[in-house]
Parts: C-alpha cells; structure tokens; sequence
C-alpha cells in the first residue's frame, strides 16, 4: 500500500473511532431572572420610554410591556424587541405620531443640546427671516455677494431643520445630521472666532481637543479654504471640513462613549468601544448601538 493511502486509512480509521464530546464551560448556567421585582421591571419600562422618546409611558403601556417582558422571561431578546419597536414602530400613538417619529425627534433634541445647547427652532427661524431680508436688500442694491452669502445662511439653517426628518426616512445618516449641526450660524455663534470653533468641533465630537499637528492643519481650512488632510479625508472648507470630522472613525467611537455617558452614566471600556466601533463605522447603524446598551442587565438594573 502506497504512504499515501495508508495516511487516508489512519485519517478515516481515526475519525471514525473519535466520539463528539460535551464541553462544560463553567460558571456559564443562564441567569434566571424570576426573581427581578415587578417594580424594578417597570422602573425598566419607565427609563426606555424616556431616553428613546423623552416621556414616561402610560398606565396601558406599562401593563402590556411588563407582560411581554415577563412572556419572555426578561431574557435579552424580548428586550431587544421592545427597543425596537420603540425606535421603529410607526402606528399612530396618541401624542407622539408614532414612536419612530417620537424616537427620531429626540436624537435631534439630545443632539441638538449636545452641539447647540438646545438651540429652539425659532432660533434658525430668525436667522433666516434676517437672511431673507438680506437678500431682498442686496438684490436691490445689485449686491450678488450679498445675495449669495445671505442664501448660503439659509441653507446652512435649513440643513439642521430637514436634518430630523431626513434621518427618520433614511435618507441622510447620523454623521450628515452632525455635520449640520457644526456647519450652521448658531453653532458659529456659540464658539465665535476660527480658533474656538476648532477647539469646540474636536471636543464636542471626540471628547478632546486636537493636537498641535491637528490643528495646524484644521486652522487654515477653515480661516482661509487652504486644504488639509485629517482622519484620512481631505477638506478645503467649513462645511467640507465638518464632513471629513463627522464620517471619520473617532467620529463614530465618540458617538459610542456619548451613547455609555447618557444611557448608563459612564464611558465604554475598551472591550466595549472594540465590540460596536466596527458594525457602527460599516453599517452606520446608531440605533444597534443604542439596542446593546439599552438591553444590558447594567441599564436594566436586573
């Protein structure tokens, strides 16, 4: 017999004889949660209501959701299923429209009080009424700078305003709701001059300021349209600028250690920030983020 069949007859001879055995991993019995008081489930309900549509349930949404986490044994997927209908139901609510719309509007606000310090819709309204005149006034005055800046403030408002409903439909990302957010005259307002501005974009995305090598190249892309490569991307303007911050990576680990912050109190461990950083930076999904944290034993204080 050739070596070569007698190592087949060995290889098969020796799979035949091994039998599957049952690997014990210790301390991995399932938690059994029968003991979780009924309160603590609805001080569970009463949270989620509140981070993902900004209002405590009522008194008939308790009742059914604390039955369908109790159908599910308050495993991890019955929760889960409860997150998502309340970041995607769109049946008519009583109040909110929907969930979804609800859930939507408040990414916008927290977002909003994060970079705007809450700025109302009646601001950007006033800062575009002024630019309406200014266009009036310049195109009396044949000005066709003057038109153009003031339509340019128009738009930069507007961009935050479609930015909520834009991302409910999907057709803009959290990143592009961001960027609107940086790129508009109220945020200007807030961190008046170049050197702030740069400052505040590092901070409020990335929870830091930019190094020195950071920015010396941030600066002049912003004061004077010089171009610069940051994270990879290339800018040459304010609102180029705002894009390249808003789809970089740290970005999106900003966004995770935002989302620990508001929902749990604390920043992301490094295991955690490594297990979300990549499904987030690929499928750009925020409300998966969200879902891990929302249905931890952590949030749900079982």
């Amino acid at each position: 017999m050739k070596k070569n069949t007698w190592f087949i007859f060995i290889f098969l001879l020796y799979g035949v004889s091994c039998k599957n055995k049952e690997v014990l991993v210790p301390n991995n019995t399932p938690k059994n949660y029968d003991d979780v008081s009924t309160v603590k489930v609805e001080n569970y309900i009463n949270r989620l209501y509140i981070d993902l549509l900004g209002r405590e349930p009522l008194d008939n949404e308790v009742i059914r959701d604390l039955a369908v986490l109790r159908g599910g044994d308050l495993n991890y997927g019955v929760r889960k299923s409860l997150i998502r209908r309340l970041m995607t139901d769109s049946i008519y609510v009583p109040g909110d429209s929907s969930y979804k719309r609800a859930y939507y509007q408040r990414i916008y606000d927290l977002s909003k009080a994060r970079l705007l310090e809450g700025a109302g819709e009646e601001e950007f309204y006033q800062q575009i009424g002024n630019a309406q005149f200014a266009v009036l006034s310049a195109r009396l005055n044949g000005d066709s700078v003057g038109v153009f800046s003031a339509m340019v403030t128009i738009n930069r408002c507007q961009n935050v305003l479609k930015s909520r409903r834009l991302y409910q439909l999907g057709l803009i990302g959290i990143s592009d709701m961001y960027a609107a957010m940086l790129d508009n005259p109220i945020y200007d307002i807030i961190n008046m001059n170049t050197l702030n501005f740069v400052n505040a974009s590092f901070d409020d995305l990335f929870f830091r300021f930019p190094t020195r090598d950071e920015f010396a190249i941030a600066y002049p892309i912003i004061e004077s349209g010089k171009g610069g490569s940051l994270f990879g991307a290339f800018a040459d303007n304010k609102p180029s600028y705002c894009k390249m911050l808003c789809n970089s990576r740290e970005f999106h680990e900003g966004m995770i250690k935002w989302c620990y912050l508001t929902l749990v109190g604390r920043e992301p461990t490094t295991q955690e920030t490594y297990n979300l950083i990549f499904d987030f930076y690929t499928n750009k999904s925020l409300q998966t983020v969200q879902e891990t944290i929302l249905a931890s034993d952590e949030y749900a204080h079982f």
